[in-house]
This record gives structure tokens, sequence and C-alpha cells, in this order.
């Protein structure tokens, strides 16, 4: 080491050439030793983790653990709902007394169409007719059909007659021939008259009468002195045809239990005696 130094200085000392070839050995030593220091430093910072000089973000990665599944809570009872407590029957609106329909008078003399301005359902024409010759009475509908030939006879009449008791009839007027005086009395039921059965009951020309007091079941019919047809309708449930026979006439029918109304048509005296079951 020692002879290698003095080799160095006495070159130096040979001269300005020898100390310019020095100076550059000089510099081409302290290069390779810088380059080798810069690549002994690169391979040491190759080999060692790299740092960022600023971290824009730090990322934090935590373990995720799958969330087990919870206990889904069991549904509750749902009480049971008390028991509704039942209407009490509701009271029923009482029935308003309506006006009892009054009668409904209609008079002439001879021929004439007359409105008949009457209650919904059946009713009783109490009829006079004072004339001598024909004396007819045509009912009709709403719908201008006539409904029931009521009266047709000659001479004085007095009888009552009944309309409107089926279903499907509605009297609006009557035709009147006739050729004298004449009066109609429109009546309600309310004027029937009644037979309390069992029982008899007699006439001397076209009736009404209703059926009180027991369930009927024998009519025996005398028409011995009658003239003319002579009927007998009932009406109950439905209507019935029980006698339609030439007087003078005699004999004894079956009635429905449920009738409860007769309608006689007659000419002359005649009688009826009812028996109940």
């Amino acid at each position: 080491m020692k002879t290698l130094f003095d080799k160095i200085i006495n070159f130096w000392k040979t001269g300005k050439n020898g100390k310019l070839i020095l100076v550059i050995v000089t510099i081409v030593l302290l290069s390779c030793i810088c380059c080798a220091g810069m690549l002994l430093f690169s391979n040491k910072l190759a080999s060692s983790p790299t740092y960022q000089a600023t971290r824009t973000a730090e990322v934090v990665i935590t373990q995720t653990f799958e969330a087990l599944p919870t206990e889904t809570p069991l549904p509750t009872k749902t009480p049971i709902p008390s028991k509704t407590s039942i209407p009490s029957n509701t009271p029923r609106p009482t029935n308003t007394a309506t006006p009892a329909p009054q009668p409904i008078i209609l008079t002439g003399t001879g021929d004439m169409v007359v409105d008949v301005p009457k209650w919904d359902g059946p009713a009783l024409l109490n009829i006079t007719y004072t004339g001598s010759r024909n004396f007819a009475i045509w009912s009709y509908a709403s719908n201008g059909e006539k409904i029931d030939l009521l009266v047709n006879t000659i001479g004085q009449y007095k009888g009552i007659r009944p309309i409107d008791f089926r279903s499907d009839e509605s009297t609006v007027r009557l035709e009147i021939k006739a050729s004298g005086a004449w009066e109609i009395h429109v009546l309600p039921l309310e004027y029937i008259t009644q037979v309390h059965i069992p029982g008899t009951y007699e006439s001397t020309s076209d009736d009404v009468i209703a059926l009180v007091g027991g369930k009927p079941d024998l009519l025996t019919v005398d028409a011995s002195t009658a003239t003319r047809n002579f009927v007998v309708y009932s009406y109950g449930n439905y209507s019935d045809l029980l006698v339609n026979e030439i007087a003078p006439y005699t004999g004894t029918v079956v009635l429905s239990s449920d009738n409860i109304i007769l309608e006689i048509i007659a000419t002359g005296s005649w009688s009826i005696q009812i028996t109940i079951k």
C-alpha cells in the first residue's frame, strides 16, 4: 500500500503531464466508485419494499363474515275475536192507519159511461134501477177492454155485484145501458154482509156474502122459486164455480175450507145453508 502511494507521489512530481494524467485517472476512479456505489444502492432499494411518498387512500381490508341467520320469531297467537252479540230483533214499524175508503155514489138516467175513481183492489157495487126495460152494466179496464157483464136484466133491479175480485182485474169505468134512473154505490169490502157458519142466509137477487166463524164444508142451495140462471162462485185462495144451473134448482155442493166469500147470481128468492167440518 505504501509503495503504491509513493509511486503516485513520484508520478505527480514528474511534471505537468503527469499531474494531468493523475487528475484524469483520479476522476475516472471516482466515477467508477460512484457508479459502483449507485449500482449497489439501487440494488438494495430494489430488494427492499417500495413506499409511496404520499398515500392517496388508506385501504382497510376487514375480514367479512357471513352473518348467521337469526331465528325468525314465531308468530304470536292472534287472539280469537270475542263473540259479537246477536242484534235483537229490530222492531217492525207499526202499520200506519190509513183512512178507510169511502163509498162512491154514481147516479144517472139512461145510457151513460162513468169513471170509477176507486181504490186499488176489490169492491162491491150496490145497484138500484127503476126503469122498465133492459138494464145492463159492463165494467172496463184502463186499456179499454171489457172485464165483466155485471148486470143484464129487464125491468126494475136491486142487487149487489162484486168487481175486481181477481188479481188481474182493475175497473176504471162503467158502461150503463138503461131506459130509466139508476144509482150505483161503490163500497169497500167492509160493507160486505157477514154470515156466521154454520148458518143460513136468504135473499131475492144478486148478492155477495162473507163466511165467518169456522171452516166451511157443505153448501146446500134452495132456489126452487127462482127463475132464469142461478150461479154461485166461491173465493178463497182461488175462485171456483160451484153452481151454474137454470132455476128452479136445489142441491148440495162441497166447499173448500179456504172459501171465505160467496157470489150468488139469481133472479127471485133463494136460500143457502152452510155447514162446517
